[in-house]
């Protein structure tokens, strides 16, 4: 007569739970070892970076997959002047990753393109800072309607909105659009017939 499982001894119930856990150890603890494999992946790539002096573009490919190398490896060029290759690495590091790791690099974009008009408009070239503030604006409202309570990036887009505000819609010239109550009680030469 063959016996279930579940219908032996209490030992034997014991053994089986005891081996179910410790499986699942096992598989908590092989997750955990990849986790820590990849960490010093990252680790030994950031590290090669700082060794990396000069930075050209062809180095941007090395940089590996994870959007936290992108980001380091944005602030080298940045440094150096180049700041189309930063851009280019902080806005790869934003498309290619969410949450927090996003927003990093969103207002690290943003800055990389403030610091720059800031430079630029200093310089006399205020027309050439305009592109820059724009895309400054548009990184620091990307990240607050990600993160609305990030102060830092409410303030920075408070800075490049003294730079280059924005326009205001009634400045385009065009004629106002009346709409709802405010066209009855704002329209000229006719009379609703009221005593």
């Amino acid at each position: 007569m063959a016996s279930h499982w579940l219908t032996g001894s209490p030992r034997r119930a014991l053994r089986i739970v005891l081996l179910i856990a410790s499986g699942l150890v096992a598989l908590a603890l092989a997750f955990e070892s990849w986790q820590l494999a990849q960490a010093a992946r990252v680790n030994r790539q950031l590290a090669q970076r700082l060794t990396d002096r000069p930075f050209a573009v062809e180095q941007s490919a090395r940089v590996g997959n994870d959007p936290r190398l992108w980001i380091n490896a944005s602030h080298q060029p940045a440094r150096a002047g180049q700041i189309a290759e930063a851009a280019a690495l902080l806005r790869r590091a934003a498309d290619e990753s969410r949450g927090e790791l996003r927003q990093i690099a969103l207002y690290d974009l943003g800055n990389l393109y403030l610091r720059e008009a800031l430079r630029v408009r200093q310089s006399g070239a205020d027309a050439s800072a305009l592109p820059l503030l724009e895309l400054a604006k548009e990184s620091y409202r990307s990240v607050l309607l990600e993160r609305p309570d990030l102060w830092d990036a409410k303030f920075n887009l408070e800075l490049a909105l003294r730079a280059a505000p924005d326009p205001d819609p009634d400045d385009t010239g065009a004629p106002q659009i009346l709409t709802g109550e405010r066209a009855v009680t704002t329209m000229r030469a006719f009379t609703l017939g009221l005593p």
